[in-house]
């Protein structure tokens, strides 16, 4: 799903209007609690505890959720899951909770173009569909990343996930105004890249003191990873390739979850 860095900067902005900068440094919410265990595991903290908010979250549809009548109604006029949602219930043995939602989707598509619909829809379809309608007389074919996400704004996982998101994001940086919090931080592997934004942006609009320590824990933990893969890069060579291994042969993995983020969450 699209992410808007501007979207969270009008969002910690308008939050902080008009209330308190400081916040205190003690929080013994389960949102604090799952972070400082994230931290000492390899991986983005806020993806960790993320994709565990997301099992939770699949679990419950496969045994309750798709039992509501109302949420499967909303999911069949959505057409279901965005792809990644789609793909990670599937590997969950749901095999006929999608059957029953896909079943009904496909239904209502070809009665759409049965009965014209689907003509009037693509005459007036803002995504990508319109797109590729353009596309067609200039004989190009393929829809923007933009185009092709607004088919998939329904999908309850990803607002689920952007609500994880939003209050591990304010709970973090809140933590980060005490030092303990600041030595976890250092001591994990770091932010990948889209939390860290997020993370800074709202530091800046609330807590502006956590700001620094952030920016430092970040820098600290992207040097150590970089002088990792450096090292591996070096035991690659067969001049050295017989020295002892350590952390620094997982690096890679390390340095691709703080640039792209931890695997599963997008």
């Amino acid at each position: 799903m699209r992410r808007n860095a501007e979207g969270w900067k009008r969002h910690a902005a308008e939050e902080g209007h008009g209330m308190r900068k400081e916040h205190p440094p003690t929080d013994t919410s389960h949102e604090a609690a799952a972070l400082r265990a994230a931290c000492a595991r390899e991986g983005c903290p806020v993806c960790i505890v993320v994709l565990e908010s997301m099992e939770r979250a699949m679990e419950s549809w496969s045994y309750e959720g798709f039992t509501d009548a109302e949420h499967r109604e909303e999911l069949i006029r959505a057409r279901g899951f965005c792809p990644l949602h789609t793909w990670q219930l599937a590997q969950r043995n749901n095999t006929f909770q999608l059957a029953v939602i896909y079943r009904e989707a496909l239904t209502d598509m070809v009665a759409e173009l049965d009965h014209g619909a689907g003509e009037q829809r693509l005459a007036r379809a803002p995504g990508w569909i319109a797109g590729v309608k353009r596309k067609l007389r200039k004989e190009s074919l393929s829809p923007s990343p933009t185009e092709t996400t607004l088919l998939y704004t329904s999908c309850p996982f990803c607002r689920s996930r952007a609500n994880s998101e939003q209050r591990l994001i304010q709970t973090l940086v809140r933590l980060l105004a005490s030092e303990e919090a600041q030595t976890l931080l250092d001591q994990s592997p770091g932010l990948c890249r889209l939390h860290f934004l997020f993370a800074c942006e709202y530091a800046k609009a609330r807590v502006p003191r956590a700001l620094q320590p952030l920016i430092e824990g970040q820098r600290a933990n992207l040097q150590k990873t970089l002088d990792d893969v450096q090292e591996l890069l070096r035991k690659h060579d067969y001049r050295f390739s017989e020295e002892p291994h350590g952390e620094e042969m997982t690096s890679w993995r390390r340095a691709a979850q703080l640039c792209a983020g931890n695997r599963g969450v997008w």
